[in-house]
């Protein structure tokens, strides 16, 4: 092993700036460079086009050090992940050449049970020095549905397998015992068997690259270096705290229901109380856990919360445990953000985002100037199960949807973009039509679905699914009764809606959490909310919303009812006369 001149007697690295920068840069290329390798060789279209996973580093004990990838809020999960290994494999049993994985969401920390976790610990001789992670969807592994995650789902044993962490390979080669078990709870074992093995091949890839370079620059300077990231994203996160203004400020949304109790909203509640550089977040006034499958666990809902907060600071600070040294949660149990227990909590994504929202609009009042309107609501995935897809198999289409970004205050919201995950896109038209047996009939912006404000909200879409065969539906979506609000002024947002044959005879207005087969003909039309706006909408220049409508994102009657400017419909140009009238004219139902 080669050492630096800059270590110690006693082995401690003392390294100079420029080498600090180095070999952070290093070892930020070996987490790219795992999930390069977690995307280009999954089977699945959830993994390979929505890239529905990430991957990273952590260090001998556990904390993130570096991820990559669109899912940012993994990274709590990756320290669960490790410490979840160790509690049934001690550390002094680990050996070169193992991978564990595990998938039971309340010892590993991934978000729901199809999110498989792969953990390989990196070795330099006998000297553990990390691990090589990843977090990453599985099309389906077994439970009610299609999918896994149903909308009937009522305890976790629902959702599918649970795996304790179990070691998946050694330096031997794969347990067969293990592949075979999943195999035989899966409904499309070789695409979630091929998405696995290359998930724990980019963990391997990882552990094998962080080996090498602390053969190159020394275990210490190594081990040194990943310290020295995770101190530097806790001195800029308590910074950024310190300069928002003391104080305390409460935000909260509503989701539909939660798939079993209809007539009972889910409530989210965030009340953050800053001082000097602690910020704490109080989760105690969450709605309770629900029997349906709206929960989301405690550790994914703490990293929510960790993102709204980063959001609302500096987007450039590296995402990494270093992020919780300033931070205390107050996040009692038995509630629906930390659920007990079997309690299912497959359906938790538009519960996070809202959570996110809800945090990220609590901020915002204690800044002002770097608030952000809640992103659009009604996401979540789709599960279309087929007993033949076009390669003459059974096929499980698993689906995320998309909405937008909030306004905020110096500029619009974007469009068709995943609140958090803005890395995360939908699955294009051209690999749904050419894997499954479904004809894409229109996808484009839902016109006026954004929030109207000074920086209006991006717009979302409309997408239409005519099914080729039959089939099994799940919808897991949410908020067809609340909307993304405003801030400062800003309008709500169109709220998100689901119709089966739309505009014939049959059309019939789904519920946001369903389970349901459909046949040969039939049509899906899925309409995503947009996000909030920021600011009055009248004082929006006139300009911008002549080119929203110019481009088919805004209505002409939205132009006059929401924004207050008069278009004309024939040269589509702003009527300046009419339209400062009715700005100025006295409040009647349009914003002033």
């Amino acid at each position: 092993m080669t050492t630096t001149s800059n270590e110690t007697s006693t082995g401690a690295a003392t390294l100079d700036p420029i080498t600090i920068e180095v070999m952070t840069s290093r070892i930020r290329e070996v987490a790219a460079t795992m999930e390069h390798a977690l995307y280009h060789s999954g089977y699945s279209p959830v993994l390979r086009e929505s890239k529905d996973g990430t991957a990273g580093l952590t260090d001998a004990n556990g904390r993130v050090v570096m991820i990559s990838g669109g899912l940012q809020y993994h990274s709590i999960g990756y320290e669960l992940a490790v410490r979840s290994v160790f509690a049934r494999y001690p550390r002094e049993t680990l050996r070169p050449g193992d991978s564990f994985i595990v998938n039971d969401p309340y010892k590993g920390g991934n978000p729901h049970a199809p999110d498989m976790v792969a953990i390989t610990p990196a070795f330099v001789g006998q000297r553990l020095v990390g691990f090589g992670v990843s977090v990453a969807h599985k099309a389906d592994i077994g439970g009610l549905v299609p999918g896994s995650s149903g909308a009937a789902a009522r305890e976790v044993f629902h959702d599918g397998l649970q795996l304790p962490p179990v070691r998946y390979q050694t330096a031997e080669g794969i347990s067969e015992t293990v592949e075979a078990i999943i195999a035989n709870n899966s409904r499309i074992p070789d695409v979630v068997l091929g998405d696995l093995r290359g998930q724990v091949g980019c963990t391997r890839l990882g552990a094998q690259r962080i080996a090498a370079l602390c053969e190159e620059y020394g275990v210490d300077a190594v081990v040194s270096v990943m310290d020295e990231i995770l101190a530097r994203t806790a001195r800029r996160i308590r910074a950024e705290i310190a300069a928002i203004p003391d104080g305390v400020a409460e935000a909260e949304g509503f989701l539909d229901h939660d798939g079993a109790n209809k007539d009972l909203p889910v409530r989210l509640h965030a009340k953050v109380t800053k001082a000097g550089e602690r910020l704490t977040i109080d989760f105690s006034g969450c709605g309770p856990q629900t029997a349906g499958p709206m929960n989301v666990g405690g550790s994914t809902a703490r990293a929510g919360a960790l993102l709204a907060l980063v959001a609302a600071t500096d987007p450039t600070i590296p995402v990494n445990s270093g992020l919780a040294d300033a931070i205390e949660f107050i996040q009692p149990e038995g509630t629906v953000v930390s659920p007990r227990h079997p309690a299912t909590v497959n359906l938790y994504a538009p519960t996070l985002f809202l959570l996110y929202g809800c945090v990220l609009a609590a901020l915002g009042k204690l800044n002002p100037a770097r608030a952000v309107a809640p992103a659009g609501l009604g996401i979540g995935a789709m599960a279309i199960g087929y007993r033949t897809s076009r390669a003459g198999k059974a096929a499980v289409q698993y689906e995320l949807l998309i909405s937008a970004l909030g306004g905020t205050s110096d500029h619009d919201g974007a469009q068709m973009i995943q609140p958090m995950n803005h890395m995360t896109p939908g699955t294009p038209v051209e690999v749904l039509e050419s894997e499954y047996p479904v004809r894409v009939r229109q996808y484009g912006i839902n016109i006026d679905s954004a929030g109207p404000g000074r920086f209006r909200g991006g717009f979302s879409y409309v997408r239409e699914y005519e099914f080729l065969t039959d089939a099994i539906l799940t919808s897991r979506t949410a908020n067809h009764k609340y909307s993304a609000w405003g801030l400062q002024g800003g309008g709500s947002a169109k709220r998100a809606r689901a119709l089966l044959d739309p505009g014939t005879p049959r059309e019939v207005a789904l519920d946001p959490l369903f389970t349901r087969s459909v046949s040969a003909g039939e049509v899906l039309r899925l309409e995503q909310g947009g996000g909030g706006g920021y600011g009055n909408p009248f004082d929006r220049d006139p300009d911008a919303v002549v080119s929203d409508v110019r481009d088919g994102y805004v209505s002409l009657q939205a132009a006059a009812d929401a924004y207050g400017v008069i278009i004309d419909p024939i040269t589509l140009t702003v009527d300046r006369s009419a339209t400062a009238q009715l700005r100025h004219a006295p409040a009647v139902g349009g914003p002033r």
